[in-house]
């Protein structure tokens, strides 16, 4: 089970570049509370990935949506929760099917929904 408060947590504490990893896989679950970034169960396999994405108020207001069993590729942070889960903080998400791609950080790694980036630099042609 994800402890969403685990992810709050982890979340904020940053991105490392050093766990960097690309991952594809299906979206098995989409799970989302009050004050936490939407998280996708993203199943590749063998493994079930904790895909943290952003909050639910950025994504809404920038008409950002997940459908269960879409295929995606992850791009983001890899590291275990300290509820033993695998998580990766998403950098940057591709629709397999569209080739859409959605980023959530910036160059330096930030998450875009903490302010100061330009509109452009929010989704990627």
């Amino acid at each position: 089970m994800v402890s969403f408060s685990y992810a709050e947590t982890e979340i904020t504490e940053g991105y490392d570049e050093n766990t960097e990893i690309t991952i594809r896989g299906t979206v098995a679950e989409i799970m989302h509370g009050m004050r936490v970034p939407l998280i996708l169960k993203l199943k590749t396999g063998t493994k079930t990935y904790n895909v943290v994405t952003a909050p639910m108020w950025y994504l809404s207001r920038n008409a950002i949506t997940f459908s269960i069993g879409t295929a995606l590729e992850v791009t983001g942070s890899r590291y275990f929760g300290r509820d033993g889960n695998l998580y990766v903080i998403a950098r940057q998400i591709r629709d397999a099917e569209t080739g859409s791609v959605t980023v959530l950080r910036d160059s330096y790694c930030k998450p875009l929904w903490r302010g100061g980036h330009r509109m452009h630099d929010r989704h990627l042609p």
